[in-house]
């Protein structure tokens, strides 16, 4: 059963770790719906969005058009390193 939220962006990287550990699908809505000027994912999430996919295997991730509705479908997580280039928009 997939977890849905409405409250956008709150606790967005704790509600992606929960659901991998476990394994329950989430929906996230209205992120930064009602921002005119920058609405959706910021570039930072969308960076924590590409590490996730690259610890885990079978993640699917599916953002709408204009970055206000995400899906997460978590994976396995994998073991070893992983090199990820974090953005400077966060700093």
């Amino acid at each position: 059963k997939t977890l849905k939220f409405e409250d956008g962006a709150v606790q967005f990287r704790q509600r992606l770790i929960t659901s991998i550990l476990s394994h329950r699908s989430i929906l996230i809505r209205n992120i930064r719906s009602d921002d005119v000027i920058q609405p959706g994912l910021h570039e930072h999430e969308a960076s924590f969005l590409r590490l996730l996919d690259r610890m885990t295997n079978g993640t699917i991730v599916e953002i709408n058009a204009t970055g206000t509705q995400l899906r997460f479908k978590p994976g396995v997580l994998l073991g070893g390193s992983v090199e990820h280039e974090c953005p400077n928009s966060r700093a």
